[in-house]
This record gives structure tokens, sequence and C-alpha cells, in this order.
């Protein structure tokens, strides 16, 4: 039984609890009802949002809700139209069980934050109605999946009737055609979590996007018809960003891969690992028709049936074939991404070469990375750099991982960006004092490329996936002083670093830490949900 309680001042239900499909469908229908005229409105994906939150859930609307986004496109475009559209959306704030309106204006915030799984703007548009959503991902992919998702979030801060209140999320809305399509949707998502994470960057609005693109474009970008990728790169340059963008046509094949459509799946997940929301540009496989933009934000665990395409696809010199150890990339064990695709419901997990809500028949033609203004040395360099050093005869693992690795045991490599200050933080608080003091006296740029190295069979296993190694090279040195770019190494229980004023390649001396031969995973970059 629903439970409804009437604020009298609104026009409708102030608070109903969903039990069921069928009251949610009734209930959306009644909100948008009370924004547009029209009733000839697709409410499927809004329905199909709402429909992944476990029920009971209860919904608390606030009409005449002022959203910054659409505010923005009905002064830039919607108001200078001959028919009306409404100036104002409705925010649902949605909470576990049931809530009434006592609970939330005068009951205890601690309690509310509890229940609270986040909002979503509705506004009053019949081709995107829905706007800025926020929801927490535990609560909607309980039932999309049974592995723990590694995801890249932002911590937002809501005012909803008067109580301040947190949801960890990702932004999420549509495209509503006109002012915004699929591109400029993928920007301002990505532009939503950097303003909302990190101080180098500011908030922007859609005016602000259609305004840079204007800059780079060679006609009107309103209405909107999309925007290009490389114009999407620019874009980003233009608020603070050194973007990286990836074509898988023009993908050079290298050692590090079998074909462009490995590569751009491993250059994918390195960036993944890495924390970072990458804007994903799908075409149709058979070049007829438009093609799509999403933001990718997460990956699957790993998945143990990947094992045997995972070998052939592994890595060794030709020269080293019989007694060396060959590298299998951690990219190549995982399966399902997740994604953020106004075409279809909030947090979606596909596999890599079925990114696009229509299936295998779009493939991935183009990768934009938002990276920091001095990230010089990007994710094909630092593999590269990880893979020279992984097979050179001083410093490589025939030689320094004799003692622990046997006769052609294969090597899983992972590879991922962090931050220095992050790094040492996990790095100190998970190892023993000895090694703890070298991680922190080491002196490192502000961002640093890592490859973490484990033994195949250990990384089957969770349980058991501790790393026997890694390597920790300089993400702020250029892409051809290879030689320049490595500050530490570590193989067992021995570590040597460079200094910033030693200038040569070499290092002076190892690090004997007794008893300190296992390295937990880093795992600051990304959010684990748990489903």
């Amino acid at each position: 039984m629903a439970h409804f309680e009437n604020n009298g001042s609104q026009r409708i239900i102030s608070i109903q609890t969903i039990n069921n499909k069928a009251e949610l469908t009734d209930y959306c229908e009644r909100v948008f009802n009370n924004l547009v005229d029209n009733k000839n409105w697709n409410k499927k994906i809004m329905v199909d949002c709402l429909a992944d939150v476990k029920m009971p859930f209860t919904l608390v609307p606030e009409e005449h809700h002022i959203d910054r986004s659409f505010r923005d496109t009905y002064y830039m475009y919607f108001s200078n139209q001959h028919f009306k559209v409404r100036r104002y959306s409705t925010r649902l704030s949605i909470f576990r069980g049931t809530v009434r309106l006592s609970d939330l204006i005068g009951g205890n915030t601690e309690s509310i934050q509890k229940k609270f799984i986040g909002a979503m703007v509705i506004n009053p548009l019949l081709t995107a109605p829905i706007g800025f959503t926020l929801i927490s991902p535990k609560y909607l992919l309980e039932k999309k999946a049974s592995n723990p998702i590694y995801m890249r979030l932002s911590t937002f801060k809501m005012h909803i009737y008067g109580k301040e209140l947190l949801i960890r999320a990702f932004p999420y809305r549509m495209q509503d055609q006109e002012t915004m399509r699929c591109g400029e949707v993928t920007i301002l998502n990505i532009l939503e979590y950097f303003s909302n994470t990190y101080h180098d960057y500011r908030m922007v609005v859609p005016s602000d996007i259609i305004n840079a693109e204007l800059k780079h474009s060679h006609e009107r970008v309103l209405p909107s018809n999309g925007t290009t990728y490389t114009i999407l790169t620019k874009v980003l340059a233009d608020f603070g960003f050194s973007p990286r963008l990836y074509n898988r046509s023009i993908l050079s094949e290298n050692g590090l891969s079998y074909s462009s459509q490995e590569m751009m799946k491993r250059i994918l997940f390195c960036y993944i690992e890495s924390g970072f929301p990458i804007a994903v540009n799908l075409i149709p496989v058979n070049g007829v028709g438009a093609g799509h933009s999403i933001v990718c934000i997460g990956h699957e665990e790993v998945n143990n049936d990947l094992w045997e395409s995972a070998i052939k696809q592994k890595i060794i010199p030709f020269k080293k074939r019989e007694t060396g150890h060959a590298l299998i990339n951690s990219a190549d064990l995982v399966e399902n991404f997740v994604v953020i695709d106004d075409n279809s419901p909030i947090y979606s997990i596909r596999k890599f070469d079925q990114l696009s809500v229509a299936g295998n028949i779009m493939k991935v033609e183009n990768i934009a990375v938002p990276l920091y203004k001095r990230m010089f040395l990007d994710a094909v360099n630092a593999m590269e750099v990880f893979h020279t050093v992984l097979q050179d005869d001083r410093l490589g693992l025939d030689k320094w991982g004799k003692d622990i690795l046997t006769k052609n045991e294969d090597v899983v490599i992972r590879v991922f960006m962090a931050s220095s200050v992050s790094f040492k933080k996990f790095r100190t608080a998970k190892q023993k004092p000895q090694a703890a003091y070298v991680y922190a006296k080491v002196q490192m740029p502000r961002f640093i490329w890592i490859c973490e190295l484990y033994q195949a069979d250990k990384y089957k296993n969770k349980e058991t996936r501790l790393a026997f190694g890694e390597i920790i090279v300089d993400a702020t040195s250029a892409p051809n002083r290879q030689d320049r770019s490595l500050i530490l190494m570590r193989y067992g229980g021995k570590i040597t670093f460079r200094t910033p004023g030693q200038m040569k390649s070499g290092f002076k001396k190892w690090v004997i830490i007794p008893d300190e031969e296992q390295i937990v995973p880093y795992s600051e970059n990304l959010d684990i949900v748990n489903v």
C-alpha cells in the first residue's frame, strides 16, 4: 500500500512510498503532467532509472525547482521560441523505505542521511525530461551485477527541505536534442565531476560549452547537431585540461597489443584504473548512421573465464621465450565496464565491444582523456617504459625476480596513474615501518605512473592478489626521455630509488627490507561498490 502525504500548497502529492513498478509509472506520469501540457512523452527511461532501486522507496518532490543547467539553456535558447516552455523543473529526492514529511523537516539529519539514495531533476521537455541526476550506484547495481564494481565517483552536497545531505555518485542527464546532444552531455557530465572534485576546475553551464564550441566550429552550433571528438578535446582544453585523443583507426599497432581494438581496451582500462572519467566515441560498425558519445567511469571485477584469451595476448621478447617471463596485461582480464549513457538508465554495465545500448553494431572509435596540464607521459608511453624496464637485462624480471618467480612463470602487470600524495599515504599506511620510511622519503612529482607486478596464479584469486613488485615512473617526464623517468623499483623486499638531482638512469644501491615481500594493491583511485 502506498503512503501519501499532501503539502496542501502544491498541486502534486508531496511524498509517496513506491512499492512496485505500477505505482512508480503512475507517479512519474503525474509528476511530468504537472510540468508539460503535452501527454505524448516517453517516460520509459525515467521509470527504468528508478525501477532499478530496490523497493520500497520514498519519493519527495520539490516543485518550482531551479536547476542550474536547465535554467541556463532556457534563457540561452528555449525562451526565444514562439511556443512557451516552462522555466521550472521538479526535483525528486529518493530515500530508502518510508520517510515522512515530519522526518524530513524536523527529524534528525543523520537518520535521513542514512536513507538518502539520491535525487533526479525532471525538466519540462518532451524529448529529454531527465536533467541533473545524482544517485548512489550501490542502490542501482543490486539488480545489474553480482561481482564488485570499481567506479570513479565524487561526493556532492545537496540541500533538501533545509537539510544538507551528501551523495557519492557520478552526474547523469539526458540530451535535449536542441541545445545539447550526446557530445555536449558528455562534456558537461565530465566537467561537473571535475569541478565538484578538484579546486583546479571551475563550474560550467551548457552555454559555456556552446560558446567554446562556437570558437572552434565553422558554422552555428544552435540548434545542436552534435560535436566531433576533435572539437570535444578543444573544448576540454578551453576549460583547463590537456586532453589526449586516441583514434582506433590510426592507432599504430606495436608490441603492446595484437590489434588496435585490444590496444584501445587497454588504454581505456589503464585510465579508468587511474581514476579518470573517459569520453568514449562510438560509431556504427558498417559506417552507416550517426555516432554516439558516452562516459566510461568504472569496470567490473576480474573475470577468470578470460584467462585463456589473456594468455594468447601475453607479451615476451623472442630472445627470452625460453627462460623469460611473459607479461599479461590486467586489462585483458576485465570484460565489463560501467558507462554513463543518456540513452539508457544510469550506471549501465556493458562489455567493451558492446558499450552502446545498440550492442555490437557500434564500435569504439575515439577515446578522449581529460588529463591534467602537467601530465606529459600518457598511458601508451608509460606502458612502453614499463615493458622496456621489465625486459631489461640489468633491471628486469630475469635478474631481480629470479628469487621470486619460477622459470617461465607469467607475470600480470597492472598499470595506472596516481597522485604522489595519495600513493604515499596509502603505501605508508599499508607497509611495515622500514618500507614505509622508504616510500615516505622518496621525492616524487605531483603525478606518477605505477606498474604493479603479480604472479599470475595469485592474481586469479582476490584473496591472494598481492603484488611482489612495482615500478614507479615520473608522469611529468617527456615520452622520449625514458632514461630519466624511473623513480623507484621494488622486487620483493628489495627497493631502490633515484633523487631528482640524479641525472643518470642507474640506481646507486638497493635497500633490503626483511619480511616485507608482498604489496597490497593500490585502491584509492576507484570506489568499490559491493553488490
